[in-house]
């Protein structure tokens, strides 16, 4: 058969049943170039250029062995050119490279063989600059082992060809020439084709094997590049927010329920939904319900979910990968992803679009998800908490919140109550509040003046907690003396404050540290002395102990 006859589609057997292509006895496959170019990408990074050439020229040398074994009974055994000529066709019908022959003079009894090729099209040449740019020397490695396979395989000695010049380095083409040592029939090596075949069998085993085991290697580092990718963003995270103390102030009947809640649910994996006004601190809530569980030493990733712009949303809970989208120039990790092993929290849960809704479900049904983009399902393992200041079972009525994810959120609920609601907080927060400012801004704020205290404590306070810390960071900001004055927006305040009466007025100004000098009695004297354990003065203050035994020493109280 001459090669000119020879049609690709005539060569190959194929049984879409089984799955396989053959070409008489060889299964054969189709492979994608893009794929074989970044396949040669990791090989030159991982082992260096020089291996990664030494193993695709193998490779190439046992496909072309192999297709000059297969197509030897095509000719007579004197029509060694005719036989030559079937590899670059078989060549070029497989789509690997265009074949020009400038020359060729093949006469085994004499020992000659000359030839002189051009490739073009060269998918090698191609996929290399694609993947790694111009090359300093020639790169079509596979191509040359190829011609080396199967023209050693059809002289029965071994033949070497050379690429002079390669459009992989930047040529106008790729020129190919070959020829073959004189030497004596006993120093040439013939072929054994059986032995020869076997050998090359298990030379071609070894480096699979070896790719096979740095493939792992590279999925192995690449998992730990990934979790350090993610610790790093996770510290980013927590670098980017502002100092928020790990302290929770307050002794109030209220707060002492919400924080028994807290202790309860804390060490668990349940998903906790913390429900409250803005500024009642769910996410301190939040964040206690973290340092006090299993996870506590890992990441703490809080989302605003009202503060993300719809368009990217899911990007931003999930991430997205090179290209999903204009403007992502590269792959992002997800907050979902940056979390795993450790907490997120979901500020105001309620803001997420509907459609995002479905995917962050099946995130707590199944722990896993695609990034946008992708079509890799990632798995994580996340404790959930989120937060709302709306109430959800109005925003399901209206068709803004499916009742499923509702009800897989709702499996543990903490109400923070408001500010006026522990109304006994009030005052012991304005002296925290004034301690840091004061700290933060060097002032030197011996006592609040009593006036005041009272306006404080009648005050509606709809902003909560955070109204009361910008106020107070306020007036430390503004103070001029020893005796701080709290300016109250009355003004804002719904409700009618009672008349300061003239005996208020006469009250004796007092110092910050006496004031925490007596509170701390009085709790004291509730517990009957106790400071530690459940009921003890540090639970009911919802400090440490080791923190109240502090100021316990310095206030001198024993």
């Amino acid at each position: 058969m001459t090669s000119t006859k020879l049609k690709l589609f005539e060569l190959l057997q194929t049984d879409e049943t089984a799955g396989t292509i053959h070409f008489e006895h060889r299964r054969m496959l189709l492979m994608d170039a893009d794929a074989m170019g970044l396949l040669r990408k990791e090989l030159i990074e991982t082992l260096g250029i020089d291996r990664a050439r030494r193993i695709l020229t193998r490779f190439g040398y046992a496909c072309g062995y192999r297709d000059a074994l297969t197509t030897k009974d095509w000719q007579a055994d004197d029509k060694l050119a005719q036989w030559w000529s079937i590899g670059p066709k078989l060549h070029m019908l497989e789509g690997m490279v265009g074949v020009r022959i400038l020359h060729s003079r093949i006469d085994k009894s004499n020992g000659i063989f000359e030839v002189d090729v051009e490739w073009v099209n060269s998918y090698e040449a191609e996929q290399h600059r694609t993947h790694l740019g111009v090359a300093e020397s020639p790169v079509c490695w596979t191509l040359l082992g190829y011609a080396n396979g199967h023209s050693s395989a059809v002289f029965g000695r071994e033949v070497s060809y050379s690429e002079k010049e390669c459009v992989g380095k930047g040529d106008a083409r790729c020129l190919i020439i070959a020829r073959a040592a004189i030497e004596s029939d006993e120093q040439m090596r013939t072929i054994k084709t059986d032995d020869e075949e076997e050998n090359l069998q298990a030379q071609l085993s070894r480096v699979l094997d070896a790719l096979d085991r740095r493939e792992k290697d590279l999925k192995h580092q690449e998992a730990k590049v990934s979790v350090l990718e993610s610790q790093l963003m996770a510290l980013c995270e927590a670098v980017k927010e502002p100092g928020v103390t790990e302290e929770i102030i307050g002794t109030s009947a209220a707060f002492r329920k919400v924080m028994k809640e807290v202790e309860r649910v804390a060490a668990s994996d349940a998903t906790v939904l913390i429900c409250g006004q803005t500024g009642t601190g769910k996410d301190m809530i939040a964040r206690r319900l973290h340092a006090q569980s299993g996870r506590k030493e890992r990441q703490f990733i809080t989302v605003d979910c009202g503060a993300l712009p719809a368009s990217l949303v899911e990007s931003e809970l999930f991430g997205h990968e090179k290209g999903a989208f204009t403007g992502a120039i590269k792959q992002k990790l997800g907050r979902f992803e940056i979390a795993n092993g450790g907490t997120i929290f979901l500020d105001e849960v309620g803001e997420l679009p509907i459609e995002t809704q479905v995917k962050f479900l099946r995130v707590l049904q199944r722990g896993e998800f695609e990034r946008v983009g992708g079509t890799q399902t990632i798995k994580v393992d996340t404790r959930v908490l989120s937060a709302t200041n709306q109430p959800l079972d109005k925003l399901m009525a209206e068709g803004k919140f499916r009742q499923d994810l509702f009800y897989r959120l709702n499996t543990f609920t903490i109400h923070v109550p408001p500010l006026r609601e522990r109304p006994e907080d009030i005052i012991l927060l304005t002296q925290y509040f004034v301690e840091r400012y004061s700290s933060r801004f060097k002032k030197e704020i011996a006592s609040v003046d009593q006036r005041s205290l009272e306006r404080l404590r009648q005050y509606h306070w709809p902003g909560n907690v955070r109204e009361l810390e910008h106020i107070v960071e306020r007036a430390v900001l503004l103070a001029e003396g020893e005796v701080l004055t709290v300016d109250v927006p009355f003004a804002s305040s719904p409700h009618q404050l009672e008349p300061i009466t003239e005996q208020s007025k006469s009250r004796p100004l007092t110092t910050l540290s006496k004031m925490e000098q007596a509170y701390i009695e009085e709790v004291l004297r509730y517990t009957k002395g106790l400071i530690a354990g459940k009921g003890g003065a540090a639970d009911i203050l919802g400090l440490p102990a080791s923190t109240l035994r502090h100021r316990m020493k310095k206030l001198g109280l024993k």
